[in-house]
């Protein structure tokens, strides 16, 4: 009984986002368009979870014989939503409280805080960054250690034989996960969605043409959700922050 509530908990959350989705500002519109990407029976890796908005989305459209990989090292992200909505809870669905970077190790996640409230949405691994950057509109900021691994690393060690979409939203350090994910970009092909943000990828001293240009190499294209589609763009959008890659 436990189990078929929370598959009809995800059902009812997954349709709910939908819905504010294609009506408001406060859900990404990208997670409509991930029924045009994402089918029943596939793999996928959700990198910075969070409270679980896509790691739910994507748990809906893979079914019962897909898998859900859902990566969040902060294991305080989102108390009270998590527990009314645990978007992250399903069959198919695997948690995992580590942060993907470029190393393997122990590194420092600096969190930042606005009213006694941390804003895990807007945290970041430190190594590799020159200050604080875009985040410094903020006060105060925690320091908390959290296990990292790298991409390839990740998919060996879990068994992932075939993987057919990965999201990362890294807060800029979108290149780095995909830098310890080499491998698996270039053997494994799966479609990509990235966050890019000028003023998050800046603190790690590279743009975000970076990004366009290391997926390019790769015989990757870049597409964005407009207007009920994915459509093919050759650069970064001002005011677009999520992009679609997929293999040729």
């Amino acid at each position: 009984m436990t189990q078929k509530l929370t598959d009809v908990r995800g059902a009812a959350v997954a349709a709910g986002l939908r819905v504010l989705a294609k009506v408001t500002p406060f859900v990404e519109p990208e997670l409509v368009g991930l029924r045009g990407v994402v089918g029943v029976g596939d793999v996928c890796i959700d990198i910075g979870a969070a409270l679980g908005l896509y790691t739910v989305t994507l748990s809906q459209l893979v079914g019962p014989q897909g898998t859900v990989h859902s990566v969040e090292p902060l294991v305080f992200a989102h108390p009270a939503l998590s527990y009314v909505l645990r978007p992250r809870e399903g069959r198919n669905v695997v948690r995992h409280s580590v942060a993907l970077g470029v190393e393997e190790g122990r590194e420092v996640m600096s969190v930042p805080v606005r009213h006694g409230v941390p804003v895990t949405g807007r945290s970041f691994l430190t190594a590799g960054a020159n200050g604080l950057g875009s985040n410094v509109e903020f006060a105060e900021h925690l320091e908390v250690v959290v296990r990292t691994q790298t991409l390839d690393a990740f998919v060996a060690e879990q068994g992932i034989k075939r993987l057919n979409f990965v999201k990362a939203d890294v807060e800029g350090a979108e290149l780095r996960v995909l830098e310890g994910g080499a491998w698996v970009v270039e053997t494994l092909r799966p479609k990509v969605l990235l966050e890019i943000e000028e003023r998050h990828v800046a603190r790690f001293g590279y743009s975000a043409r970076d990004v366009v240009a290391w997926l390019a190499e790769r015989d990757y294209d870049m597409r964005v959700w407009r207007q009920g589609g994915w459509r093919s763009v050759s650069r970064i959008v001002p005011d677009v922050r999520n992009y679609l890659f997929v293999p040729r």
